[in-house]
């Protein structure tokens, strides 16, 4: 299993003034050749490095980093947080090389609050050997009910008001299955690019978010490996509890932090997510001794239980665990000090929805976000606001409020973008080193090892090896997910097995192209 996750990156000059994009991924890469123990992808999107990871420019233009390929969550969780080391080692060395920058930011959100309707990907990938058409309606339930465990928390960033979501990218989900992954997405994705010999698949899951707590990347990857290997062994998890209406079912549990929301199943009968999650669990655990689960699995559903439990008792109890029970805390006091409670919140959330409604009937694309602005007589829904009045007359109310309402809305959109900055800036890490929360487990490696260590067993480990040998001939030796390749003698290392432990050469030639990344990668201009 691995992750590959979508950063954010922002740049600032000397007088504060937004640094150009181009010119700033251009400088990244230029530290990463400069600073890094690497060798270049065959396909010319990017480098791998000597932990087995792949870091690169992907089409939207920001970085991706994909973790190397795991048999424990655990180890995925330090290879993520590894790449976060790695990328801020990388923005550091950028700031002190290049005048005039003078502050880089990087963000592992997972949508945008600008309006420009964007969203990042935390996508997770599954090896697994069973039929692929068993999958999908075997584990949707489980992609749709996880949000209750793995959701960022957040705001819906397509809403006009402040409507609080366990999971913001939800909103951004157009299809139950879709092949699309970056407009069309579904929440399960057929791709099915294995990157490994014949007799082999990789499960490519798109719908999740990244996260910042230890314990919800942990169980986000451990609960989804288990279920995958359940239908891997012909167990059929979700025969009984098929959801009529995924989408609708993601969304309403994403917007209700009870978790006491219920959706319908094809049965006709009625569930909640953490109704569905208890299925899956409780599946596992009778399974948990077979031969087929692995060997951390009791230690996963050992916390999936714990977790599930604490959830149907009082969501509050994991506000210092999980990702969205933390900022819903931290969001909700903050709130409280602006006037707000998140009752009064609905009720600013009811009246923008209707003068969203309002706005799209009369034709209007920018709406105003003021109170002047809507009380003008100008103003093409005029009639409707007028209408709305008593609505706040009955909840004690005034439209004077309303400019507070999207001051509000405006500072929270920021709160949560910052959460999630990689460094000490962050919200998270800044709460992470006060002590207030309790999210961090074990690891197998820190950080800090993870950044030179492969993985211990499989393909990776003998990738990030002959990455680390081969780094001083880059211009000899190019690199892939499923080999190695000398481009002098035409020689290829296959890695296509995924449990290869045997370095093994022969002939072979792969045909390279040119991308955007070595456009940046070889200090070529590049206006964005």
């Amino acid at each position: 299993m691995g992750v590959e996750t979508e950063y954010a990156v922002a740049g600032l000059d000397e007088s504060g003034s937004a640094y150009s994009r181009g010119r700033l991924l251009r400088h990244l890469m230029e530290e990463v050749r400069r600073e890094l123990i690497h060798l270049r992808d065959i396909r010319g999107n990017g480098v791998f490095l000597e932990n087995g990871s792949r870091l690169y420019i992907d089409c939207g233009e920001h970085p991706e980093l994909a973790t190397p390929e795991c048999t424990n969550p655990r180890e995925v969780v330090s290879y993520i947080l590894a790449g976060e080391h790695i990328l801020e080692g990388l923005a550091r060395g950028v700031v002190s090389r290049y005048d005039p920058l003078s502050r880089v930011m990087i963000f592992k959100n997972n949508v945008d609050y600008s309006g420009s309707e964007s969203t990042w990907g935390c996508h997770e990938s599954y090896l697994y050997r069973c039929d692929p058409c068993l999958l999908p309606e075997q584990i949707i339930p489980h992609l749709v009910s996880r949000v209750v465990l793995s959701g960022a928390g957040g705001f819906n960033p397509l809403a006009l008001g402040l409507e609080f979501s366990l999971s913001p990218r939800v909103y951004h989900l157009r299809h139950t299955v879709s092949g699309g992954s970056t407009w069309s997405r579904g929440i399960f994705h057929t791709k099915d690019e294995s990157l490994s010999e014949a007799g082999y698949h990789r499960l490519h899951i798109l719908c999740g978010e990244s996260l910042c707590s230890e314990r919800a990347m942990w169980l986000k990857l451990g609960t989804t490996a288990i279920v995958v290997a359940m239908i891997e062994a012909g167990l059929q998890p979700a025969e009984d509890i098929k959801l009529q209406s995924p989408l609708r079912g993601i969304r309403a549990f994403a917007s209700d932090p009870l978790c006491r929301k219920r959706v319908g199943l094809r049965s006709g009968r009625k569930v909640t997510a953490l109704d569905l999650q208890f299925h899956y669990l409780e599946l596992a655990e009778v399974h948990i001794d077979d031969l087929f689960m692995p060997l951390w699995a009791a230690e996963v559903c050992h916390y999936w239980r714990g977790t599930l439990e604490s959830l149907s008792q009082d969501p509050r109890g994991l506000e210092r665990e999980i990702d969205w029970g933390i900022k819903r805390a931290l969001y909700g006091a903050w709130m409280g000090k602006k006037g707000f409670t998140w009752e009064s919140l609905k009720n600013w959330n009811h009246v923008t929805k209707v003068l969203k409604k309002a706005f799209i009937a009369a034709g209007v694309k920018s709406w105003p976000r003021n109170r002047v602005t809507m009380f003008s007589a100008a103003n093409p829904i005029h009639p409707d606001v007028v209408k709305l009045t008593p609505f706040l007359r009955e909840r004690q109310m005034h439209w004077d409020e309303l400019d507070k309402f999207f001051d509000l809305r405006e500072e929270m959109f920021e709160l949560d973008t910052r959460f999630a900055q990689i460094g000490s800036e962050g919200i998270f890490s800044m709460l992470d080193r006060a002590g207030e929360l309790d999210h961090s487990l074990p690891a197998l490696l820190s950080a800090q090892e993870a950044v030179t260590q492969p993985p211990s067993a499989g393909r990776a480990r003998l990738r990030g090896q002959l990455v680390r040998r081969l780094a001083g001939e880059t211009s000899r030796y190019r690199c892939d997910w499923n080999r190695v390749w000398d481009a002098k003698e035409n020689l290829i290392a296959e890695l296509s097995d995924p449990f290869e432990e045997e370095e093994r050469w022969q002939e072979g030639t792969i045909e390279r192209r040119k991308s955007v990344f070595w456009r940046l990668f070889e200090g070529q201009s590049l206006d964005l």
